[in-house]
């Protein structure tokens, strides 16, 4: 026990040290945000540069009211769309289009617009632009004209537009999750992005913790140190203290980020509001005890499974070159269930999910996110987690075989039969 604390202790201490770990614990959790939250921003941000577009009206109906309702303006003040009205007849429109075009070409003009005679009829119009895959004016414009050509046939019909608009409003649904004991809290889709993130990061944490300990274990053996390792330490000894020790570095990861969330959580609004008095009145999702403690568990479980998994690959491989072919079925376990998060998001009860998450391999990341959208009965969690653990000790049975043989194999990298035989008769 005393040996195997040593290299518990060993592996903890020489990784925490590190300035990779210490900009990784800083690094990921920015990464996350940035990756989640800065897109938002950016879509909500007002572009400084002006659209100048021409508009074909050939219905006669259209221009002046779609002049007047794409009134955006930019944070400077200034018009966003700055519509002109181009004239055309039939017997003139191709020379007024190619003429249009030669301006967008040129830079003179961003785009226009070209609405036909019957487009009451057809609800049909054309944009032509230099840059046609911003969607968000895209969609701007699309709605201006739409909204004009439906207050057009209403008008037409001898009805009130306005009295027409409130008959027809849209109805808004305000979703509430009810939790255990029937307590309802309003979920603005804080449950889909909660599920769907902790199972990312899940899903990173595997690749990344399993990988430590593949390419610990191939330096050691590609550089002979573990042959004086072995004279003074049982190989499964070497393989726990490596696998504790990286889940330990792990552990205070979470740990860290962990008390992190809950500052943010705690003091995040506060701090927005000063910034930004507008986030006035906002809330953040809030992270139930069980399902950070699910979190935990769950994340212990996974990575003991697939970092004995990685340490037996790296007992049997003598290059990174030679891992990257043999890891495969390893990489593909922990990308199954990733390619059945949104199924299990939204179908947390169903028979598929309840399967699904009952498998070892995949049970990490989707019980998980199962039990953040809908938890599920007590005894599908345990009988999960029974599983697992039965699942890693047989692992490590298996592996610690495989470990205390392949660990000193040097050359030719061994096939199934003589794997087979190591698991027979080390």
């Amino acid at each position: 026990m005393q040996k195997f604390l040593t290299i518990l202790r060993r592996e903890y201490v020489s990784r925490v040290k590190t300035k990779g770990f210490i900009l990784g614990t800083i690094l990921i959790p920015l990464f996350m945000i940035a990756v989640s939250v800065l897109p938002a921003i950016m879509v909500l941000l007002k572009s400084e540069d002006q659209r100048r577009i021409a508009v074909i009206d050939r219905s006669g109906e259209i221009y002046e009211a779609l002049y007047h309702s794409l009134d955006d303006s930019t944070e400077t003040g200034i018009r966003k769309f700055n519509l002109r009205r181009q004239e055309a007849g039939v017997e003139n429109l191709d020379a007024v289009k190619k003429s249009l075009a030669d301006e967008i070409d040129k830079e003179m003009l961003d785009s226009y617009i070209y609405i036909p005679m019957d487009i009451l009829r057809t609800s049909s119009a054309e944009l032509y632009g230099r840059v046609v895959s911003n969607f968000q004016e895209n969609e701007r414009i699309e709605d201006a004209i739409s909204r004009i050509v439906t207050e057009t046939r209403i008008k037409r019909s001898g009805l009130d537009p306005e009295a027409v608009r409130q008959l027809t409003k849209n109805v808004r649904i305000v979703t509430f999750k009810v939790g255990p004991g029937g307590k309802e809290e309003e979920d603005r889709g804080y449950s889909f992005v909660m599920a769907y993130g902790l199972a990312m990061f899940l899903y990173m944490a595997m690749f990344i913790y399993g990988a430590i300990i593949l390419r610990s274990v191939i330096e050691e053996k590609s550089s002979r140190v573990i042959e004086s390792v072995i004279s003074s330490v049982k190989p499964f000894h070497l393989m726990a203290g490596k696998i504790f020790g990286v889940g330990a570095v792990g552990l205070t990861q979470f740990l860290i980020w962990t008390i992190a969330l809950g500052l943010i959580s705690a003091y995040g609004v506060q701090v927005a509001v000063m910034l930004a008095p507008g986030a006035k009145g906002a809330s953040l999702p809030s992270m139930p005890i069980a399902v950070l403690v699910s979190f935990v568990i769950y994340f212990l479980l996974g990575y003991f499974l697939y970092a004995t998994l990685y340490a037996a690959v790296g007992a049997m491989v003598n290059s990174e070159q030679e891992a990257q072919q043999l890891q495969w079925p390893i990489v593909i376990l922990i990308i199954i269930p990733i390619m059945f998060i949104m199924f299990i998001i939204q179908n947390p009860a169903s028979q598929t999910s309840v399967i699904l998450s009952m498998i070892p391999f995949f049970a990490p990341i989707i019980m998980l996110a199962r039990i953040v959208v809908q938890m599920p009965p007590l005894w599908e969690i345990l009988l999960s987690m029974f599983i697992m653990v039965a699942t890693i000790f047989g692992a490590i049975w298996v592996v610690a075989k495989i470990y205390r043989v392949g660990v000193l194999m040097y050359g030719k990298r061994p096939n199934l039969p003589e794997i087979i035989k190591w698991i027979r008769y080390s």
